[in-house]
């Protein structure tokens, strides 16, 4: 079995890698970059257990079925879902972190890749995108819903409502009343200030501008543009995909684009960082 820290070293070039190419060129990651790493983490898996093995391609094969679901629906690029199934097979299961000894149970060590991935993803993006705002003298209270600020107060309550739930049933630790405190304040801004968050992410572009995998927000079109612009392409969608180009090219309407967002990748490397150095983040929930 290739030794653990040389798995280790090869994930965090990986996902550097990626988080890189997301962040520096336009969030393109090359195809053969992808299918290369996929091919060596596929590689690696065969140095496995036959056990391990079975399980590696399995929840990989997961990831991807699962993945590109989420690819079809505009949610994720393709580049996100492969290199989900990637991390997965390089480390197949959770190894005892560096800085905790709580225990790990031999889960998949991608689920704790994917919550702390969703986490630091709900807490760096309300921080950084809500301070932008707040700079640019963009985030007007007076602007907000009544119906938003309802919405992100019952979220908010709920979450110290599951953490009055887990302390009683159990008990929790501190570090779990952090977690969950930090979540729901962070979900609670997210939701209450969502078009706020969302209008820093994006540029208002033609069509003829756009590029494959671009993601539209089509949240913050008027419906009366969302209207026109099914009407003209019959593949309209979040996503930009070929077909979609060639039948908006022609149309001199812009759209908004998530071109100044967060990419996933870098909360991916994150996730990483934080499974590696404390374990799955759910566990100090329930111990």
């Amino acid at each position: 079995m290739i030794p653990f820290l040389f798995r280790i070293v090869i994930l965090v070039a990986v996902a550097s890698a990626y988080a890189a190419y997301d962040l520096f060129n336009k969030r393109n990651v090359p195809d053969i970059f992808v299918y290369a790493v996929f091919i060596l983490a596929l590689a690696i898996t065969f140095t496995y257990g036959i056990k391990t093995i079975a399980a590696s391609l399995a929840v990989s094969g997961l990831i991807i079925a699962f993945g590109f679901l989420l690819y079809k629906k505009g949610v994720m690029g393709a580049g996100d879902f492969m290199e989900f199934a990637t991390i997965s097979m390089l480390i197949p299961i959770q190894p005892a972190p560096l800085l905790s000894q709580i225990p790990q149970f031999g889960l998949p060590f991608i689920l704790s890749v994917l919550i702390s991935t969703g986490y630091s993803a709900v807490i760096i993006t309300t921080i950084y995108y809500l301070g932008k705002a707040l700079l640019r003298g963009n985030l007007k209270i007076s602007n907000v819903s009544k119906a938003k600020v309802r919405q992100g107060t019952f979220l908010f309550f709920a979450y110290v409502a599951l953490l009055l739930v887990l302390s009683y049933l159990t008990g929790i630790r501190l570090a779990a009343v952090a977690i969950i405190l930090t979540m729901g304040a962070a979900s609670a801004l997210a939701v209450a200030f969502e078009r706020e968050i969302n209008l820093q992410m994006v540029s208002y572009v033609y069509p003829s501008s756009l590029s494959r995998e671009d993601m539209i927000a089509t949240n913050l079109m008027q419906k009366s543009d969302l209207k026109y612009f099914t009407s003209e392409s019959e593949h309209f969608g979040r996503l930009v995909t070929g077909k979609m180009l060639k039948e908006t090219k022609h149309i001199k309407k812009k759209l908004p684009v998530y071109t100044s967002g967060i990419p996933l990748a870098f909360f991916a490397l994150m996730g990483i960082a934080i499974s590696v150095l404390f374990g799955n983040l759910l566990i100090y929930f329930i111990i």
